[in-house]
């Protein structure tokens, strides 16, 4: 179940138009990071790195691609773009095993052209089973499809960054727009975070609630998981947190609802210590309930207090998929 945030219209007198500093700061400064890490991967692929430099560079292009997902504005500029995040990672949106699916490929003669049809055995999901696997044999052909995979997963970014390159004057000219974006991106990315990402794992959802669901991680690497929602909080205080350059924070500020932007502050601080908090990265744990009930505090305000102090009139749209 999906959550989409249509903000029809803003009402301030005098919004600071921060299209410019978001674009430099956040937006392209993000996209250039994850290409700059895939090619890095790539690099260390080819010359057969050892198995811990492919895993911490795996880890460190995650990591700069959550950020990009968290705050993935291309789609609302234009449509076409709305599912090249897809293309890139397949979480939440298949229960077929790709995992199976892979271990085929890798025993199979078939050309990868071929055995990789689905976009999902090409995802980030399936680079981290490739990766972390260990395998005794076929290791060649495993390099082949790890290659293969970081190939495609790179394309799909670099086609992310040469649309934000040239989509900077949308980003810039048209403040009430790109506000209405990042506040519809804000509560998209924390429904996800707090339902998918750790309520269904921890069996704190509606859907799985009572029921703890470690195979519903993001990533078979338990510490993976956590680090991918440390990355979207990291985001979230790019956006709203206190910083040296102009953010979402400041349209807050401008209506004169400090109380509400310290509560969201606070709330991503007390996410991440609880975070940091919850042991040997167990989803079953009493932080991981403090954890989620601050994500859904999170959620709240950005979806209730946020838009209802901004004036915000909304549309929810429930649709399947991520």
């Amino acid at each position: 179940m999906k959550i989409l945030i249509i903000l029809i219209t803003l009402f301030y007198a005098q919004a600071h138009n921060i299209g410019k500093s978001v674009y430099d700061n956040i937006i392209l400064k993000d996209i250039k990071s994850a290409n700059i890490k895939i090619d890095q991967l790539e690099t260390l692929t080819r010359n057969d790195a050892s198995k811990k430099e492919l895993k911490n560079s795996f880890t460190t292009m995650m990591i700069s691609w959550k950020r990009v997902q968290a705050l993935y504005l291309a789609a609302d500029l234009d449509k076409e773009y709305a599912n090249t995040p897809n293309y890139i990672d397949s979480f939440h949106q298949s229960n077929k095993n790709i995992y199976t699916q892979l271990d085929h490929i890798l025993i199979s003669s078939t050309p990868l052209d071929v055995a990789f049809s689905k976009n999902s055995t090409k995802s980030i999901n399936a680079l981290e089973y490739l990766i972390f696997k260990t395998t005794t044999n076929k290791k060649r052909r495993k390099k082949k499809m790890t290659l293969y995979i970081i190939k495609s997963i790179s394309k799909h970014l670099k086609k992310i960054e040469l649309f934000y390159k040239t989509h900077k004057k949308e980003f810039v000219s048209d403040a009430q727009k790109i506000n209405a974006i990042i506040v519809n991106a804000l509560i998209e990315s924390s429904y996800k975070l707090k339902e998918w990402r750790v309520g269904d794992v921890a069996g704190l959802s509606r859907q799985y609630k009572n029921s703890n669901k470690n195979a519903k991680a993001e990533y078979l690497t338990p510490y993976l998981s956590f680090k991918a929602i440390e990355s979207i909080l990291l985001t979230h205080q790019s956006m709203i947190g206190r910083q040296k350059y102009i953010n979402f924070a400041d349209i807050i500020i401008d209506v004169g609802a400090i109380t509400e932007l310290l509560k969201i502050r606070t709330t991503l601080k007390n996410a991440l210590k609880y975070l940091h908090q919850i042991p040997n990265y167990n989803f079953n744990s009493p932080e991981t309930k403090l954890l989620y009930k601050e994500l859904t505090v999170l959620h709240n305000s950005y979806y209730i207090s946020l838009i209802g102090i901004l004036k915000v009139a909304s549309k929810i749209l429930d649709s399947d998929g991520d």
